[in-house]
C-alpha cells in the first residue's frame, strides 16, 4: 500500500487550470515517484471522491490551447472544478482485507488503483504493481546473482 502523503491530492473545488499548475509544481518539486501521476480528489472533510486522469485534465484545455496563437494557454480561463471531471473508484478495500480482494476489483473492472478505506477514512492506495511485486517475490526470491542473470539470458528476445 502506498501511503496517502506520497500521492497527489486535490480538493474537489480546485479548478482544472489550478490543478494542472499544482501538478506541475508537485512534479518539479517532488519528482512524483512510482507512477503517482493520478491525483486523488477529496471533499472538505477529507473524504475520497475519486481521481482525475491526466487525459481528462488535458481534454479541458485542448480546445483553448489549440486555438491560441501564443505558446502558453490561458489556463486562468479554465475554471470548472475538478469534481466535475473526477471519476469514482470501482471499489475499495479495508486495510485488513487480503490483497486478493484488491486484485479482484482490478481484474473485474480493468483498473490499476484501489483505495484503502477504513471506517470511512482514506488510508492509502494499492497499485497493481504492488500486487505484482508481492506475488513475484513469493514466486521468485532467488538471491544468487548468477542464477538471476541466467534466467534473464534464457528469456531474452534479442540475440
Amino acid at each position: 500500500m502506498t501511503h496517502p502523503n506520497t500521492w497527489p491530492q486535490l480538493r474537489a473545488d480546485t479548478s482544472v487550470g489550478d490543478a494542472i499548475k499544482i501538478l506541475r509544481i508537485m512534479t518539479e518539486d517532488h519528482k512524483l515517484e512510482q507512477g503517482h501521476s493520478t491525483p486523488l480528489v477529496f471533499d472538505n472533510e477529507y473524504r475520497l471522491l475519486g481521481f482525475v486522469r491526466l487525459t481528462d485534465l488535458l481534454k479541458n484545455v485542448r480546445e483553448l490551447c489549440e486555438f491560441t496563437s501564443s505558446e502558453s494557454c490561458a489556463l486562468e480561463r479554465i475554471s470548472n472544478p475538478i469534481k466535475d471531471i473526477a471519476r469514482r473508484f470501482a471499489g475499495s478495500v479495508e486495510a485488513s482485507d487480503s490483497i486478493l480482494k484488491a486484485l479482484d476489483i482490478m481484474m473485474n473492472h480493468d483498473v490499476s488503483l484501489v483505495p484503502v478505506i477504513t471506517k470511512g477514512h482514506f488510508q492509502g492506495i494499492i497499485k497493481l504493481s504492488d500486487i505484482f511485486n508481492t506475488v513475484s517475490a513469493l514466486l521468485f526470491d532467488e538471491q544468487d546473482p548468477s542464477k538471476r542473470s541466467q534466467l534473464i539470458e534464457n528469456y531474452r528476445l534479442y540475440v
